[in-house]
This record gives structure tokens, sequence and C-alpha cells, in this order.
């Protein structure tokens, strides 16, 4: 029996305010995530994966015009934020009142969504602080977010994210900010926690090795669209499409940590809003070919699984 998703988004494109004229962001992404499903979104710096985000939490500013189909079958209704999708940010102070304590922001989301009373819900910040591995709790949970580190503080916006027992998680670059040793822990923590509470995951990162240590499927973005997607298992061993050959080849690289030259890939992604005729990678691409410059690559496969790429099998 098929599994109804929880997200599902199709020809979902986005268009952001811009001088001289509006930015496509995002173009023709289809996506789906079942409830409990664990996706990771790769890709550079500008290639749409934190607007995609953002644009499935509601988050964008008014002007961003919004096109396709963004549905939720099976919550049968539209999120609310906070109660139904929580959001977990890269900069985790940016996201934490300074002037409040912990344990009143963590509050705060049960009161608002839970309907709890202060000192319920002040008792499940604790528990919570707990959960995500805040020492001693009880002695913390009226401390203001500046008394805690880096790695602490996102624990803390973890907490907050999780707080209302969320369907579904949404984590925007939620380790790149932190120290090695704190990015595996941090990433531990969301592994345990999504799948303690069985709660479905939309991590964004740059990072392929990031991804494969705690997605089930992987989505590859380039250029505001989507060039491959499959389980991650298999798209870690055999990828098809160039760039994610590429990315996967960086990551290696730098996990092997020969001290040499930092990999990088050749060339440099287009400009916002630019329209590349065919394949936007085919400048960067060493095995492009005429068609690729001439012609865009049709998505070969489904919304689970494809890749976008004129030489790659489906």
């Amino acid at each position: 029996m098929r599994v109804v998703p929880l997200l599902e988004l199709r020809d979902f494109a986005v268009s952001l305010p811009a001088e001289p004229a509006p930015v496509r962001a995002l173009r023709g992404l289809d996506l789906e995530l079942l409830p409990g499903e664990r996706l990771a979104l790769v890709g550079e710096s500008g290639s749409g994966k934190s607007t995609a985000l953002l644009a499935i939490a509601g988050l964008l500013p008014d002007e961003a015009e919004i096109t396709g189909g963004r549905r939720f079958p099976a919550l049968g209704r539209e999120p609310m934020p906070g109660r139904d999708l929580g959001l977990v940010l890269q900069d985790p102070f940016a996201s934490l009142d300074p002037v409040l304590s912990v344990g009143e922001q963590i509050g705060e989301v049960l009161v608002a969504h839970r309907g709890a009373r202060w000192a319920e819900a002040r008792r499940a910040a604790v528990v919570l602080l707990g959960r995500v591995g805040i020492a001693e709790p009880e002695a913390r949970v009226d401390d203001p977010p500046h008394r805690f580190s880096g790695g602490q503080r996102q624990r803390i916006a973890i907490a907050m994210a999780i707080a209302a027992g969320p369907r579904l998680l949404l984590a925007d670059e939620p380790t790149s900010a932190l120290d090695t040793v704190v990015q595996a822990q941090i990433l531990d923590l969301l592994d345990g926690l999504v799948r303690e509470q069985g709660t479905a995951l939309l991590l964004v990162t740059h990072d392929l090795a990031v991804a494969g240590r705690i997605a089930d499927r992987i989505a590859v973005l380039y250029a505001g669209r989507l060039v491959e997607c499959g389980p991650a298992a298999l798209l870690l061993r055999h990828p098809r499409h160039p760039y994610t050959r590429a990315l996967l080849a960086i990551a290696r690289a730098l996990e092997a940590g020969t001290g040499g030259p930092l990999a990088a890939i050749p060339g440099t992604p287009p400009e916002p809003g630019a329209e590349p005729p065919g394949c936007a990678f085919a400048p960067r691409c060493p095995l492009a070919f005429a068609r690729c410059a001439a012609e865009p690559p049709a998505w070969r496969g489904h919304a689970r699984d494809g890749v976008a790429c004129h030489r790659a099998d489906p």
C-alpha cells in the first residue's frame, strides 16, 4: 500500500524580488517526503536549497512569487509553523532572544501551541534541555543564551524546534558554524530525536558527507534546479550526475585531510537570475558536449529517484 507523503512539491518555483528583474531562485522542483523520512537538500551556495526550505515553511517575504504545487497530504491541511513544522537555523544565536531565559523561550512554544500553563511549560523545558544534552538542566533553565557555548545554543534551538512535537523538522545548515566534534554530536542528536519521535527531517547542507551521515535520501540542487535525487547510500556509491560526482570528490578530499590545496569545482555557478539555454552546469562539466549547451536535460525518473543529465542513465 502506498504511503501518503507528508510533503509533496510539484513543478515548484520561486521568484524573488530584485533589480532590474526578479530572480528565479527555484525552477520546477518536484520532491516528495514521507512521514518519518530524512531528506537532505545538497548544493553550493546559491543553489536554491535554503530558499526551498523557507518556501516550504511559508517564511519567504510576501513579495516572493511562488508557483506550482506545495501540499501536505498526510496532514490534510496547511501546516502550523511551530506546531507542525519545527525550524532550526544555521546561527542559533540569531534565533534566540538575548533577553529571555532559554526556559522561557522553550516554554513559549508549549504555551502557544500546546496550551500548557507556564509552570508546566517550565518543567517540560527542563526535560527538553536534558534530552538535547544540556548538563544540569534544572540549574541552567533560567540562564540567558549568552551563558551557553555555540554548540549548546544549537542544542537549545533544537529543543525549541521539537518542543511541540512537529511532524516535520526543517534544519538549515545546523552544523556549519560548529567545529568537527560538535558537528558530529549535533548530527547524532538530530538523528536520534527524529527517530525517537518519528519526525520527518528536511536537512539543508552543502556537505555530502553530512548528508550521507543522517539522510535516507539526498536531493542535489544546482542553479535552482534538481539535478539528481535518490537513496543516500546508492547516490553516494554511484552518483549519476557530474555535479554530484564533483561534490562527492570534494567531500572525500576534505575527509581524507591530505593537507594539500583545497579541492574545488572549476568555474563558478551562473549569476542569480541567469537563464542558460542548456544545462546550467555545462560550462563547468568535464563531460559536456554540444547538446548540453543548447538543450536543458529532461528529468529521467520520478520525484523520489531520478537524474537530469544528457549522459546519465536513469
